[in-house]
């Protein structure tokens, strides 16, 4: 499988680590690092939350190797318990061809305007809608809260896409902080042989541990290497 894909899939689940419980608060601040190998060539993971000074949050995925990098952003605030984006940018540098692109939400007007390469359109959305990154802090929120309907609108370049995720099974996987207790996620994809896994940890707020993409009879895994919560380190679960 080329890097590309992989790097963007890994966007999937990375990019949101945490979600807070129904009665608590988002986690002030985490950075968490994953790692994998493909094709021998190393990617290393950053995945961080930060506060903004409009009172909002900040989401920041980057997939590091030697011959490429991506970088996601999504800025979001809540609004009666669901996550409500107004910014997302998207930066590809290497593998192939550049690639920027930023999506700005007016929740008033229900419109999302997109920047893709310079070029700029609108389009509608409701109050559900998602970016590529802020559906992950709705997912894991919902899973908290015990729902089994995990399906979100994804405003991605102009088009209303949608992603459905199912709960497989619990599994304990071996980490470098220690063994750690999971629920396995699937997303479903239509017509598509290509399958994405990821695995939680309930213990940490639905914490990413592993993520998986198995295409064409190939596997590539990302596993997380270290984690920290309000700037404490996670060392054993």
């Amino acid at each position: 499988m080329p890097l590309k894909p992989l790097l963007t899939v890994a966007a999937l689940a990375l990019s949101a680590a945490f979600a807070p419980a129904l009665e608590a608060e988002m986690p002030k601040s985490f950075k968490n690092e994953y790692s994998t190998r493909i094709f021998g060539i190393k990617v290393t993971v950053t995945h961080e939350l930060s506060d903004l000074k409009n009172e909002g949050q900040q989401l920041r995925f980057e997939a590091d190797s030697w011959i490429g990098n991506i970088e996601e952003i999504s800025q979001f605030h809540w609004n009666e318990g669901v996550v409500q984006p107004q910014k997302y940018f998207y930066k590809r540098r290497g593998l192939g061809r550049d690639r920027d692109a930023e999506l700005t939400f007016d929740w008033e007007a229900e419109r999302v305007t997109n920047d893709v390469q310079g070029k700029s359109w609108d389009m509608d959305i409701h109050k559900n809608v998602q970016d590529k990154l802020s559906y992950q802090v709705q997912l894991q929120k919902d899973m908290i809260a015990g729902k089994d309907n995990l399906v979100y609108p994804i405003a991605d370049g102009g088009e209303m896409k949608v992603y459905r995720f199912e709960i497989v099974s619990e599994e304990r996987l071996n980490t470098p902080m220690g063994p750690v207790d999971t629920v396995k996620v699937k997303r479903s994809r239509d017509d598509d042989d290509r399958a994405t896994f990821a695995w939680l940890a309930p213990k940490w707020d639905y914490l990413l541990v592993r993520l998986e993409q198995r295409e064409d009879g190939d596997s590539h895994t990302i596993n997380i290497d270290k984690a920290r919560i309000n700037g404490k380190t996670i060392e054993a679960f």
